[in-house]
């Protein structure tokens, strides 16, 4: 574990949806920083725009429909002034983004070992995380292809290729949303420990409460008008049950 360093810093001023001649702000006054070996769980509620939020914040949303205007600095890079072959470098070396739909995520014409050919040095933590997450042997689950695979496998099996590649931020949406209650306990320990064993940050989008007190780290609300920050015990924990239900 290293010293602490600053991996994403976000002062987001406004994110603008531009449509039909008219504009929508969706997202403004969103500043925060996630240092490694930490975790960072934004809570939302549906139609708040966390996907979009998470776009916005590597520079992936459609520069022809949206504004993002502001500063995100990672790992020492202005994200929203750098060249396409820099922002490329970081997302491919960098960075890991999880989806929340796994499946089509996942080129139906290639094997799932495909996305772990490049990983083969690290096989047997490979074969820890699938032990753990009570998935198939590695020689089995590699040979299948992504539309063999129910939601709640391809997510698990994303979640390891994410943290199998060991980025430096990696950033997951809605992590649990096919997975059970005991497989979500897993997730939420593993997350735990790789934060402090890997020295990575963790960035999750939920809309769940309950797995993202689970998770420990810094919690946030992520609202239209930016991001309310809690800790994570037992008097928040009724405070943003009862803002979520807002």
């Amino acid at each position: 574990m290293g010293t602490n360093q600053i991996i994403i810093e976000a002062n987001i001023d406004f994110v603008e949806l531009n449509s039909n001649g008219s504009s929508k702000v969706l997202f403004s006054n969103v500043n925060f920083i996630l240092e490694n070996n930490s975790i960072y769980t934004l809570l939302g509620n549906n139609g708040v725009g966390k996907t979009t939020f998470l776009n916005a914040l590597l520079n992936l949303l459609d520069k022809k429909s949206y504004t993002v205007k502001g500063k995100i600095n990672l790992l020492g890079y202005d994200l929203l002034n750098s060249s396409e072959e820099v922002l490329q470098s970081l997302r491919k070396e960098s960075v890991r983004f999880i989806f929340q739909d796994a499946v089509n995520c996942f080129d139906p014409l290639k094997k799932i070992g495909y996305y772990f050919n490049s990983l083969s040095s690290e096989n047997d933590y490979l074969d820890e995380l699938l032990d753990y997450f009570l998935m198939p042997k590695r020689e089995i689950i590699l040979n299948y292809y992504p539309y063999e695979l129910s939601g709640g496998i391809a997510q698990r099996i994303a979640l390891i290729w994410g943290i199998v590649s060991k980025p430096k931020l990696l950033i997951i949406d809605e992590p649990n949303s096919a997975l059970d209650i005991p497989l979500s306990v897993l997730l939420s320990k593993k997350l735990e420990e790789i934060s402090k064993q890997n020295d990575l940050s963790i960035l999750v989008v939920t809309q769940d409460l309950k797995f993202a007190f689970n998770t420990g780290g810094r919690i946030g609300l992520l609202r239209s008008g930016g991001i309310e920050e809690f800790n994570n015990n037992d008097e928040n924990f009724n405070r943003l049950k009862i803002e979520l239900m807002k």
